[in-house]
């Protein structure tokens, strides 16, 4: 019988993880898309590339954090992607509903919008603790 290395493991776990954790923001911050603007879907036929742009990030929003905290319990990109969607969420609830065309997005707008921002801060703090650990550790 073939021996399955502990690393292995732990990729494979992360990434079933991050894919869930992925679909969950994802679904969420869709949900909230919906709410207060127009339908994701409508978007998406009409401008692929816009909606393909937007749903990427929503998903990596998720799958990022949840594949640095269990691969390597990192705890950082978590606690950045989840503070910045709750206050951008909150902000947004505070904004009221946006009645298009709005020339002023929403602080969920810009969230989702810049998701490729706070993923690479989320990355970046996430391999900062990562190699914190690994002084420590060694």
């Amino acid at each position: 019988m073939a021996r399955i290395s502990t690393h292995s493991i732990v990729t494979r776990n992360s990434i079933i993880g991050g894919l869930v954790g992925g679909l969950v923001h994802a679904g969420l911050a869709i949900a909230l898309w919906n709410i207060w603007f127009d339908d994701l879907w409508a978007m998406f036929m009409t401008k692929p590339l816009n909606g393909a742009y937007i749903i990427l990030g929503m998903f990596l929003l998720g799958f990022v954090p949840v594949v640095f905290y269990i691969g390597e319990k990192v705890m950082s990109p978590a606690i950045i992607v989840a503070l910045s969607l709750l206050l951008s969420g909150f902000g947004s609830w505070l904004a009221g509903p946006v009645s298009a065309p709005s020339a002023i997005p929403t602080p969920f707008a810009l969230y989702i919008l810049l998701w490729v921002g706070v993923v690479a801060l989320a990355s970046l703090s996430g391999g900062l603790e990562y190699r914190r650990k690994q002084k420590v550790a060694g």
